[in-house]
């Protein structure tokens, strides 16, 4: 025990000295402190490696799935990871497994995951030298039913190379929606608007007024102005079918059988241009034949004034189930109901100038086509109004087309506008803008490449739902 007895001392002054601690302590702290503050720059590495993946994983799903592409789906999946797979060590670790869900003519569902391992140098401090970043995307596309309206102006702006150019791009646009099997399942409203919009033989008889022509009836007989203009039962020429309206047909409700006068025959911009589109140019409703809708288009001819009111007033319509069984065409049991999760409703705006107030003659008189360049002859019985206005409460035109604008967005439909070569800020501009159901959506051209726009559009309506 004597010698032990000699180090008790020595071991009590080693308890109590203090010497080293704070670089002993600070030693022990550098390690966390260095994985945390450097361990940061791995993390944002496997997060990036993460968005990459994720973006090759989205194509090679959105690719595959595709109901265009017949080939298989396991080689367009590696065809499509090979040719996005960035160069780097880390990417000769990529694994993935693609899983094909459903593979039908009408319907096809593909899900891939994949994982690439990353070195991180920061973190392997404390034991993690490498990191396994994984993601998954899933795709799928399926021949639901579609209606669509397209809704095109064709008023006496629209001449020379714009009517051309809308011919060609809308005609592209229709084979495009009717492509293949998508016929089946795809039905379309062609609704062409001047100064209105001419519905058409069936649907005129269907509205119109019944009457013999007669010229004897005086003007304000005929018109109210700015009061839901009103009702003479006068016939003007044959081959007009363009009815008037009142403020409860901007709706989607439909119109009242034998009910609305027709439009008298007149011009007002253009000399040639009928404000009521001629029979070549009558509107199409519910029909899935390219044949007949290009048919249709390539016999397009001017038409005087801009009303985008009306126009966007049938193309709503024209969706609405309140007029199942009315618009004939080539699907009896359409439109369908706003909340039918088997469809889609699509509205598709085109225009190249400001909505025109509705204006009409003084004296309309059968057989006669006047030409309203001067105010003595004509009189507005529908104002132009302003982009401001409140829809629900004015009566003028673009109060009218904010209306339908507003119906159809509230009950789901899809809306996509397109200004053609207008000024932007505009009042067509703004209105445009208005309608689209997403700034997205809403497609400004300034040259005459139509094609463009309703290529996109063509494109988003057959777009795959991605998760993942």
């Amino acid at each position: 025990m004597a010698p032990f007895k000699k180090f008790v001392p020595v071991l009590a002054r080693f308890r109590h000295d203090e010497t080293g601690n704070v670089a002993l302590l600070t030693a022990f702290c550098a390690l966390p402190l260095i994985v945390a503050a450097c361990g940061s720059v791995d993390v944002l590495r496997m997060t990036a490696t993460q968005e990459r993946l994720q973006i090759m994983l989205d194509s090679a799903t959105l690719a595959s799935a595709s109901l265009t592409q017949s080939g298989s789906i396991t080689d367009v999946v590696d065809e499509y990871m090979a040719a996005n797979q960035p160069d780097g060590a880390v990417w000769d670790t990529l694994s993935y497994t693609t899983t094909v869900v459903d593979d039908s003519l009408s319907s096809k569902e593909v899900t891939i995951t994949a994982s690439v391992k990353l070195k991180t140098p920061f973190l392997s401090l404390i034991g993690q030298s490498e990191q396994t970043v994984r993601a998954e995307s899933t795709a799928v596309q399926a021949q639901t039913d579609i209606e669509i309206s397209m809704v095109l102006d064709i008023s006496s702006s629209m001449k020379g190379a714009k009517l051309t150019d809308l011919k060609s791009s809308s005609k592209e646009f229709i084979d495009l929606m009717l492509d293949g099997d998508l016929a089946d399942q795809t039905s379309i409203n062609l609704v062409l608007f001047g100064g209105t919009v001419n519905i058409g033989s069936t649907l005129f008889d269907k509205y119109a007024v019944p009457s013999s022509p007669s010229n004897t009836d005086p003007a304000d007989s005929y018109y109210q102005a700015n009061t839901n203009v009103p009702y003479l039962v006068s016939r003007f020429s044959a081959g007009n079918t363009c009815i008037e309206y009142q403020d409860k047909d901007f709706s989607l409700t439909a119109i009242g059988g034998k009910s609305h006068p027709q439009v008298p025959d007149f011009t007002r911009y253009g000399a040639k241009n009928d404000w009521c589109p001629r029979t070549d140019t009558e509107s199409m409703f519910n029909s899935n034949s390219a044949a007949d809708l290009k048919s249709r288009i390539d016999g397009m001819s001017l038409s005087d004034g801009t009303g985008m009111d009306i126009g966007t007033m049938w193309g709503a319509k024209a969706l609405s189930p309140n007029l199942r069984g009315e618009l004939g065409g080539d699907f009896a049991d359409r439109p369908a109901d706003f909340d039918d999760s088997n469809t889609m409703k699509i509205a598709v705006i085109m225009s190249d100038g400001d909505i025109t107030e509705q204006v009409r003659p003084k004296s309309p008189t059968s057989g006669v086509k006047p030409h309203l360049d001067k105010g003595s002859l004509r009189q507005t019985i529908v104002d132009k109004g302003s982009t401001s206005v409140d829809p629900a409460t004015a009566y003028n035109a673009m109060a009218y087309y904010k209306r339908m604008c507003d119906l159809m967005r509230s009950n789901g439909v899809y809306v996509y506008t397109i200004g053609y070569k207008i000024t932007s800020g505009s009042a067509a501009d703004t209105l445009l803008k208005y309608c689209a159901k997403s700034p997205s959506d809403y497609y400004h051209v300034e040259g005459f490449d139509l094609s463009s726009a309703f290529n996109g559009i063509a494109a988003s309506i057959n777009s795959l739902r991605i998760s993942g």
